[in-house]
């Protein structure tokens, strides 16, 4: 029997803990994908990294929804998690003894992928087991407010570390999140009847790949979840350049240096806090459908906005706009589907959704990553920007007539 005062602990131990993994995993990203940019300058090289940075999230992500569904999710975070930042570590003590090639790096960024691909889905799937229906939204907002925070001191870390210490010290930093990270979630208390036990466990593992079958055709049979998928995987495609060759564009576009790179993380992330905080701020969105398709047409002006010729600091006030905009898409997202999609299959939709969010900026960067070598990034911007619009505009008309508001 879990307590009113642990179920209140459990909110409070699982936000720490997917934020301390927020925090360290971020720290590595920026770091790597700066020290490739500076190192390279080349649009290929930033579509590889983009390739071991999400790739094996793909690829790990439908098994990970069915382990999320029948595993205790809590064991499954912490493993996954504790098993990445040993390989970090390895891999990082193989590049401190002078094997220095960038290929390292890409590894470090795959295994991370990995860890990531296992962990989000299940821990998008434990926060309903931690709330009741009527918190998840200010919960929701809350992670995004306090993950948004965190990643507005994380490029600053990073760049401070970068420049003064060296990449090496970002794994330093890497392992003591981890550790605390994993030992809140190890503090979680969920009432054993909400866990299967070991039997249930082996059964479901025997009928792993039926259990993603199942996953797809609940998906394909919910006319919501099938056009909700479709339109949210071509909305991340559009947001492929913005995301993934900012720091490109940046360094090409307005010069080289950390602090230009850190303040282009800087300015989308306090957009992202801006965001998270709205949501934290109300108890219930009224109009759900219509907040993703505003946000996600408004980040498409401001895709368009950043590819015009214009100084620094107007690109950044349209970066702090987009940043906005994106813990209301997912945040918004996760909230549709955590009220719509049975207990029973959460972790392997929400698997999907990371697929189609997320992880498919692999597949828009295998065609954006070598165009940005022959066509200026900028011109990509403002194409992208603006079909990002329609795409909102869709979403909202598509969205409205499945659900029926």
């Amino acid at each position: 029997m879990v307590t009113a005062r642990q179920h209140q602990l459990n909110k409070v131990y699982y936000l720490a803990g997917q934020n301390f993994f927020v925090f360290g995993s971020s720290a590595v990203y920026f770091a790597i994908l700066w020290y490739i940019a500076l190192k390279t300058s080349s649009g290929t090289w930033m579509m590889l990294a983009t390739l071991s940075t999400s790739l094996p999230q793909i690829l790990i992500s439908l098994w990970a929804g069915v382990w999320a569904d029948r595993s205790d999710r809590r064991k499954l975070i912490m493993l996954a998690s504790g098993l990445v930042t040993g390989l970090t570590l390895i891999i990082a003590v193989i590049f401190l003894f002078g094997y220095r090639d960038l290929w390292l790096l890409l590894c470090i960024s795959a295994v991370r992928s990995i860890g990531s691909g296992i962990s989000t889905p299940a821990g998008n799937a434990l926060l309903p087991d931690l709330a009741d229906p009527d918190e998840l939204t200010r919960l929701n907002g809350l992670n995004q407010m306090i993950a948004a925070i965190l990643l507005l001191i994380t490029p600053l870390v990073s760049g401070y570390i970068l420049g003064s210490l060296g990449i090496l010290f970002i794994f330093v930093v890497d392992l003591f999140t981890a550790i605390f990270g994993i030992t809140a979630i190890g503090l979680i208390k969920i009432p054993k009847s909400q866990i299967e036990t070991s039997d249930q466990i082996k059964e479901g593992q025997r009928k792993t790949w039926q259990e993603i079958m199942s996953g797809l055709k609940y998906i394909r049979q919910s006319s919501f979840l099938t056009a909700f998928m479709l339109l949210t995987c071509l909305a991340f495609v559009l947001v492929a350049p913005s995301s993934q060759l900012s720091t490109l564009y940046v360094k090409r576009t307005f010069g080289t240096g950390v602090w230009r790179l850190t303040l282009n993380e800087l300015l989308w992330t306090i957009g992202a806090t801006m965001g998270g905080l709205y949501l934290t701020t109300h108890k219930k969105i009224k109009r759900p459908v219509a907040l993703i398709a505003g946000a996600i047409s408004v980040s498409g002006v401001a895709f368009a906005v950043m590819g015009l010729p214009e100084p620094f600091w107007f690109y950044l006030a349209f970066m702090l706009i987009s940043g906005i905009c994106m813990p209301l898409i997912q945040g918004v997202s996760n909230i549709l589907i955590q009220q719509n999609v049975a207990k029973a299959t959460m972790g392997r939709v929400f698997s999907v959704l990371q697929i189609v969010s997320t992880g498919i900026y692999p597949v828009a960067m295998l065609f954006f990553g070598p165009l940005a070598d022959h066509v200026p990034i900028a011109m990509i911007l403002v194409v992208t920007g603006v079909l990002e619009i329609g795409v909102g505009l869709l979403f909202y008309q598509t969205m409205r007539r499945k659900l029926q508001i």
